[in-house]
């Protein structure tokens, strides 16, 4: 009788992880570029994406913005910034461009160097200002705001619209809201969550990856999608 029962104990435990398997799917294994790729309306691009195919990228439907590099502190002027926002024009791709923000640098000096290579005549869309932690760490609220403003306010007054504001959802929340959050705001969060703003603010767009992948461009490229309620109209100058 024992060793009936040993035999039968041993015929199940061979079968039990058949059974598991069969009743308990393992779940498929993703990654964020396949998950979130899919829903994009537009890319923003520097010297780091090499050489890109603008015929191609002009080709994704999806794509109704594209903001590009041009500036960064009081001197540095990004080298493909000229070849990639004429070829991207050509190609037909509604264009911005962007300038790299500091708070060690006065917003006066930053904005000549913004306004010396981006002709008002050239942008599809209201310049952008790039404020994240790079450039920035240390930097109190009250300075970096402060200096930010000013910046801000030569740019409406040279462009007629205030600059669409990116950063990152920690760095805006800790240091930039909610004063700014009157502001258009384009905002980093690589998450399937999206952000919400402090002080009652909402973004209107959101960078959900910096892992996307696109025809025409080789490597990984940052994808954003509009915030609900806002329109390429509402970043057009």
């Amino acid at each position: 009788m024992i060793l009936v029962t040993a035999i039968l104990l041993f015929a199940a435990a061979m079968h039990l992880p058949g059974l598991i398997k069969r009743y308990w799917k393992t779940p498929s294994r993703t990654t964020q570029v396949t998950t979130v790729s899919k829903n994009y309306n537009g890319i923003d691009i520097s010297k780091f994406q090499g050489s890109i195919n603008w015929q191609k990228v002009a080709q994704d439907k999806k794509i109704q913005f594209v903001y590009i590099k041009a500036t960064e502190g009081a001197t540095h002027y990004d080298k493909k910034y000229e070849a990639n926002l004429q070829k991207a024009r050509k190609a037909g791709l509604k264009v911005g461009s962007y300038h790299f923000f500091t708070y060690r640098k006065s917003a006066k000096e930053q904005f000549n160097n913004f306004k010396k290579h981006v002709r008002k005549n050239e942008q599809d869309l209201i310049p952008m200002v790039d404020v994240e932690k790079t450039g920035n760490n240390g930097a109190t609220r009250e300075k970096l705001q402060k200096t930010l403003n000013e910046f801000m306010q030569l740019v409406k007054k040279e462009y007629g619209k205030y600059p669409l504001l990116y950063s990152q959802y920690h760095f805006y929340n800790r240091l930039l809201a909610p004063e700014f959050n009157k502001y258009y705001i384009f905002i980093a969060r690589y998450s399937n969550q999206e952000p919400i703003l402090h002080g009652g603010g909402k973004y209107n767009i959101w960078q959900y990856t910096e892992k996307g992948k696109i025809e025409g461009i080789s490597g990984y490229v940052d994808l954003a999608r509009f915030g609900h309620g806002t329109t390429l109209a509402d970043i057009s100058l």
